[in-house]
């Protein structure tokens, strides 16, 4: 049996750790706090219980990573806070483990917890009215957050080492600040509320758990769990606000919301004998003081930047393409795990990096000929996988399993102060495949953005799934509209807004996935995976494809991008990359009686990393690739950030790939060789279909069902009068999943020429 250790993650994590080395998911600084989802104190994810204590947790460090408060974005509720150490990294971006999420430190010392509910009441009520998710596989538990007129998670404010969190509860509108106190030698933690706006009276909960609880005089509770003793008492409470003590929990009841109130909520916690001692601690903290100063910006955190080499690829004297590499600084001073994730650009031609464990960076000083250094700046941290990024009118949007977040450099010192929440309307499991894909927008300015879906460890079928699990979805302008644009994807690791809208994904193979894609999404439809449909009725078949591409192809698909101006092939041309074999891809698509189909043809470059998002430039014109290595990828390095040149030489590349009742034509960029495209015993041509099922992706299968592939007769070869096209006759032309091209022809300009096509044909045109 395979034992899970530190060494093995990080051999999963393509690590090579000596015994005594610090991994690097420990070593780096991920700043004040940290958004992901969390599991209960005692790391266990209780998904099958009362759901995960925190879908989306932001752990507020406290100290020199002496204590700990988690607050729940969905919810507006502090699940926790702990004193005795900060968080143990566990999970797929830390250590690579498939089920586990982080968790408070294996030593902390819990002074409270609440359930995974509402915490804030509402007419006197603290029932969930969030709606289960539908379906058959779905969880029994809700996610999302809770109604907005109910609360609403605003954002975080950080002003040197304090963390704030901004929301309402009805019209109200609180900021809250949690630390650490220390009185007599007693750690407190304190929970700083200041009411900014007024509202309606509520209740919150503070403490929920077993135990005696007891109140001894106003506004002090005490919980009596055995030898151990946990006080909370309300400090500089307004008129109509209390803290007391019920049946199995605590709470602060606030008779109304007024503006400009102060106060605090402190906890300790000791042994029994220690009592009278905690409540004169947690009574002698400061007095609750102005927030309002901290949500200004503060000082500079992340005052180092970093400069890495430029390095233009050398063409050879044919190459229309050739790769140029931004070095990225794996070593840096806060130990940042570099996988870059997403990425976009500012106007002036600056790329703001988004990475996998969180960070934001913005890299300056790139030029046309990519000679000198580029400058890494480090402008925000904590996000929860950062593998969405999208500038719009200079704005800075990331994607992450959260929401999309808005960031904010309040003070001009080129530093993000406040994460505004843009939308956190998304599902959210704590599903450790459920990865958050991309963000793109279309003319209108609706951001698109892809789910996938609670993946089970071990890669077949799904954990208890929510309404959003493998979908792609759209939100608004102004962020206030999400809805799912279409469903039944499994791990769409980005995807494409290209001219007139349309909208591309790809996706990596597993349950209903045969194989890896390239697909024209069309809105309101259900992709290829049944289980995620989210229809009342599975499907029972799949959405057509644009080509299906076999492992040494494409094995984990990435995002995909459309030719812009001067770039050597025809404007409007869509590309694909495959994270798994780091590879870009030109897209031949043609539309037949109404259905999508085509292939692919691989350019003849390499990449350093697993190749997820691509963009071209507003200031050089060129294609920049971001990747990253962290699963099912040939990656060489951890991540990477390059650029696609045009070197102006002829690019003789598959310009269409049209499909005739008798064969298939091909038409070049350029003039192609006539003596060596006419020779038909340089083309070989094979198919294969595979199996739609459950099962983790398929094997190859001839027409007639049996195992295997099949070859296809060429009977003749016609090259077109312009020489820029030659026909192949057929021996069979018929649907299917996949056929592959294979040829020996020279172009007439001596540059390379890809010489095989991926393709599917899923109609056969009459004439």
């Amino acid at each position: 049996m395979f034992k899970y250790t530190r060494l093995a993650a990080a051999a999963f994590a393509g690590l090579s750790l000596s015994a005594s080395a610090a991994p690097k998911w420990e070593e780096m600084d991920y700043g004040r706090f940290l958004t992901a989802s969390f599991d209960n104190t005692k790391g266990e994810n209780t998904l099958k219980g009362k759901g995960c204590t925190t879908n989306k947790g932001i752990a507020i460090q406290l100290g020199a990573k002496e204590g700990g408060a988690l607050f729940d974005t969905d919810l507006c509720r502090w699940s926790g806070g702990w004193t005795g150490g900060y968080i143990t990294y566990k999970g797929v971006i830390f250590d690579g483990a498939h089920g586990p999420n982080a968790s408070p430190a294996k030593t902390a010392a819990v002074l409270f917890e609440t359930n995974p509910g509402p915490t804030w009441s509402k007419g006197g009520s603290f029932a969930d009215p969030r709606a289960l998710p539908k379906g058959d596989g779905a969880a029994k538990v809700p996610f999302g957050p809770l109604p907005k007129d109910w609360v609403k998670f605003k954002g975080t404010f950080v002003s040197g080492d304090n963390v704030l969190v901004a929301y309402t509860v009805g019209t109200a509108s609180l900021l809250e600040m949690p630390a650490l106190e220390k009185v007599n030698d007693v750690t407190v933690l304190t929970r700083t509320t200041n009411v900014l706006a007024d509202g309606a009276g509520a209740q919150n909960i503070l403490w929920a758990g077993s135990g005696e609880v007891a109140s001894p005089e106003k506004n002090v509770v005490v919980i009596k769990d055995g030898e151990y003793r946990t006080v909370i008492v309300g400090i500089g409470l307004p008129a109509g606000v209390e803290v007391t003590g019920g049946k199995s929990e605590a709470l602060l009841d606030v008779g109304g919301f007024k503006s400009g109130g102060a106060f605090k909520v402190a906890y300790a916690k000791g042994s029994a004998a220690d009592e009278a001692k905690l409540i004169a601690a947690a009574k002698g903290v400061a007095k609750a003081s102005d927030l309002r100063p901290l949500t200004k910006g503060g000082a500079q955190r992340w005052k180092e930047s970093v400069s890495t080499k430029l390095t233009a690829g050398a063409a050879g004297e044919n190459d229309p393409y050739v790769v140029d590499t931004i070095e990225v600084p794996f070593k840096n001073p806060y130990n940042a795990w570099m996988r870059i994730g997403a990425f976009d650009f500012l106007k002036d031609g600056r790329i703001v990096a988004g990475t996998w464990s969180g960070d934001v960076w913005i890299v300056s000083g790139v030029n046309k000929d990519f000679s000198g250094e580029a400058k890494w700046q480090r402008v925000a941290t904590g996000l929860f996988q950062a593998l969405g990024v999208k500038v719009v009118d200079e704005k800075i949007y990331v994607h992450g399993r959260e929401g999309i977040t808005r960031l904010h450099d309040l003070n001009g010192d080129g530093e993000i102060d406040f994460y505004e929440n843009f939308n956190n309307d998304i599902q959210t499991t704590p599903g450790f495949h459920e990865f958050a894909f991309d963000l793109q927008t279309d003319r209108k300015g609706n951001f698109y953005f892809a789910k996938g879906g609670p993946v089970n460890p071990g890669g077949r079928g799904f954990q208890p799934y929510s309404d959003h699990a493998g979908t792609i979805l759209k939100l608004s302008p102004d962020g206030q509209k999400l809805e799912v644009f279409a469903t039944g994807v499994r791990a769409p690791n980005g995807i494409s807004v290209g001219p007139g809208d349309v909208v591309t994904t790809g996706d990596n193979e597993g349950s209903w996935v045969p194989k890896c894609y390239v697909h024209v999404v069309k809105q309101g439809s259900s992709v290829t995976v049944a289980d995620l449909s989210h229809m009342e009725n599975k499907p029972t078949d799949y959405s057509r494809h644009i080509c299906y591409m076999p492992k040494d192809v494409d094995n984990s698909g990435g995002g995909q991008a459309w030719v812009g101006k001067n770039w050597g092939l025809a404007e409007g041309t869509l590309l694909h990359l495959s994270y798994g074999t780091c590879s870009l891809y030109g897209v031949l698509r043609e539309t037949v009686d109404g259905m999508e189909q085509g292939g692919v043809y691989k350019f003849p470059l390499k990449f350093e990393s697993g190749t997820m998002r691509a963009r071209f430039s507003p200031t050089d014109g060129q294609l920049y690739i971001s990747g990253l290595k962290g699963w099912q990828s040939s990656a060489a390095k951890d991540g990477s950030l390059q650029r696609v040149r045009y070197t102006g030489k002829p690019a003789t590349f598959p310009a269409k790939l049209n499909v005739k009742p008798n064969g298939v034509e091909i038409t070049f960029t350029g003039e192609i060789d006539p003596a060596s495209a006419s020779d038909a015993g340089g083309y070989s041509v094979r198919q294969w279909n595979y199996k739609w099922s459950a099962d983790y992706g398929s094997g190859e299968y001839k027409l007639d069902g049996s195992k295997g592939m099949e070859s296809v007769e060429v009977k003749s070869v016609k090259v077109g009068a312009d020489k820029k096209s030659v026909f192949l006759e057929l021996g069979q032309v018929v649907p299917v999943n996949q056929m592959e091209i294979k040829f020996d022809i020279k172009s007439a300009s001596g540059s390379p020429i890809p010489n095989r096509i991926i393709n599917t044909i899923n109609i056969v045109p009459k004439s």
